[in-house]
């Protein structure tokens, strides 16, 4: 194990590399897009196919949610691998997990920490259970956190003692980093490392430097790139996209928000299990400390007098807890969004591991026990679906992943006395062993209950007999993807009724808003049901000379229940 150790330390990237396809090869068409956000997502990659790349669209109105960047790099891969959609948005999540992985190796090199704490840090993210399952969703969130690491990074060589003469420089590359991430999810890109970076200064004393000449041409490069797109949004969408972007999407959400709003303490409740089984950690460090004054004096005596491995222990601990802080000020609160502070964990995690005096075994015994329930909890996952997913039962791939789950904690408890290195290279090799049966069986057989897909289909097939398709009071842009185009959208019953008198309609709608719905037709009828993400959903058609509806036809693809 020591000579595999000592090879991949030599090339950390390409043992991540190595490490992040073995948990994604092969897994990139097994399952369909789902709710919600991955089948928005996919239709405002389909309009910018069709031209709209500078703002994006999304059933083909203007969306202001979500800048461009990402699907940028979407269109790239689909370019240079030939992979089109749906795969290629599976395949932009495993890149941009890379490019998570090659940020925290810079990071760990801008702080200079111990040779192998990059390798180390990768390895847990690997081996976290939030990060290995976000590598299989269609999101930008992993670029978003990658260039918030990667702007830390260079904020890091900026500021370091005795690299004045490559300041402006390196704050140049940092503050465009920062803008590729606002422009990759918002603002939120370039608050993390600005906070993170005056927060360190002012600790040390020196925050002074933050406002001196050497920053105008970051400024400078920052303010060009940001309003680069502003003006064109401008441009293209006119002053009121803009007042969306600025008022709703950013002001609103942080201060009052119309979606997700949360209490503050939302994210502590949240986080241990964005961080399992590193959560657990604490079973062997010398927690105790904490609850002494005299390690809190002592920390504060010695902040500006700090070794160097001290300043980067502070400045990560100061980007993850300062983080967390916004993150809990803002009004909106969604778990992915806790995605950039698992950097900096990461990387004091393998700052901890490398200190042998620690009772590790506790952890790995701990974890190795964690990993036995979860197997248990997976083989019996039939009984907690809220809906059958198949007319025959079960649940595939639970077993395989339940026994990928024992794999990890009998490695575990065979390892726990060995190098920490060793196991956590061991954990995040067989990592795969219940990822892979997750992404290949488990998650396309729940396909049922998480995607719109279905429901899709019957509207697409209905459309083509000359019904319009329509959504009422759901997410904008849920189903235009595998519809291939736009579909009427109504927010009210009055819009809907009147739609429903003058067309031959095939609509989808919520339960709830059946049974509420007053004026329904009563020829209206019923052709497919679906539980989906927590609520059932259904299809209906109606003619508008209200004659009795045809028997539901049969959707062309094979793969969606019927009626």
């Amino acid at each position: 194990m020591q000579r595999l150790w000592d090879i991949l330390r030599r090339w950390p990237f390409a043992a991540l590399a190595l490490l992040t396809a073995l948990q994604t090869a092969g897994t990139f068409g097994s399952r369909a897009l789902w709710f919600s956000d991955e089948v928005r997502y996919a239709d405002a990659y389909a309009g910018l196919l069709r031209g709209k790349w500078l703002v994006l669209n999304l059933n083909g109105v203007a969306y202001p949610d979500k800048p461009p960047l990402y699907f940028w790099l979407l269109r790239a891969l689909d370019t240079i691998t030939g992979m089109a959609d749906p795969a290629v948005f599976f395949l932009g999540a495993a890149v941009s997990g890379l490019l998570v992985l090659w940020a925290v190796l810079a990071w760990a090199k801008a702080l200079r920490l111990p040779s192998d704490a990059g390798l180390m840090a990768g390895l847990a993210l690997l081996a976290t259970m939030f990060f290995a399952g976000l590598l299989h969703y269609s999101r930008m969130d992993l670029l978003f956190a990658a260039l918030i690491t990667a702007s830390q990074a260079a904020f890091c060589v900026a500021f370091r003692p005795g690299d004045e003469t490559r300041r402006g420089r390196f704050a140049a590359l940092a503050l465009l980093l920062a803008a590729l991430a606002t422009l990759t999810k918002g603002p939120l890109g370039l608050l993390f490392p600005l906070l993170t970076t005056l927060l360190f200064l002012a600790w040390r004393g020196r925050a002074r430097e933050f406002f001196r000449k050497e920053m105008l041409p970051g400024l400078g490069v920052l303010l060009a790139v940001l309003l680069s797109w502003v003006a064109a949004a401008y441009v293209i969408e006119g002053p009121g996209f803009l007042h969306t972007v600025f008022y709703q999407q950013i002001f609103q959400r942080a201060t009052k928000t119309f979606h997700h709003a949360e209490p503050w303490y939302f994210y502590l409740i949240a986080f241990p299990g964005c961080w399992l089984p590193w959560m657990l950690a604490p079973l062997a460090l010398p927690v105790g400390r904490l609850f002494a004054g005299s390690f809190w004096s002592g920390l504060f005596a010695a902040r500006r007098s700090a070794s160097p491995e001290a300043d980067a222990r502070a400045w990560l601990w100061i980007s993850a807890l300062s983080g967390l802080v916004l993150l809990s000020l803002l009004s909106g609160k969604v778990v992915i969004y806790l995605l950039p502070q698992l950097m900096p964990l990461a990387l004091l995690l393998a700052l901890a591991l490398q200190d042998s005096r620690l009772p590790w075994p506790r952890l790995w015994v701990a974890t190795a026990l964690l990993f036995f329930a979860l197997a248990g909890a997976v083989s019996q996952g039939e009984r907690f679906l809220p809906a059958p997913i198949s007319p025959e039962g079960g649940l595939p791939g639970a077993y395989a992943v339940a026994g990928g789950f024992a794999a990890c904690g009998l490695g575990l408890l065979l390892l726990c006395r060995q190098n920490t290195r060793h196991v956590l290279l061991a954990l995040a090799l067989l990592t795969a062993a219940w990822v892979q049966p997750a992404a290949q069986v488990l998650a396309p057989s729940l396909d049922i209950i998480m995607s719109p897909k279905p429901q899709a289909m019957l509207l697409k097939s209905y459309a083509e007999r000359g019904y319009t398709p329509v959504a009422h009071d759901i997410y904008q842009g849920i189903y235009s993807y595998y519809v291939g185009g736009v579909i009427r959208e109504t927010p009210a019953f009055d819009q809907l009724n009147e739609l429903v008198a003058t067309q031959d309609v095939v609509l989808v709608i919520k339960k709830k808003k059946w049974d509420k719905w007053a004026e329904r037709p009563e020829h209206m009828l019923k052709v497919y049901e679906q539980w989906m993400a927590g609520l059932s959903y259904y299809v209906a058609i109606s003619r508008k000379d209200k004659s009795l509806a045809p028997k539901p036809c049969k959707p062309k693809q094979a793969d969606v229940p019927q009626p």
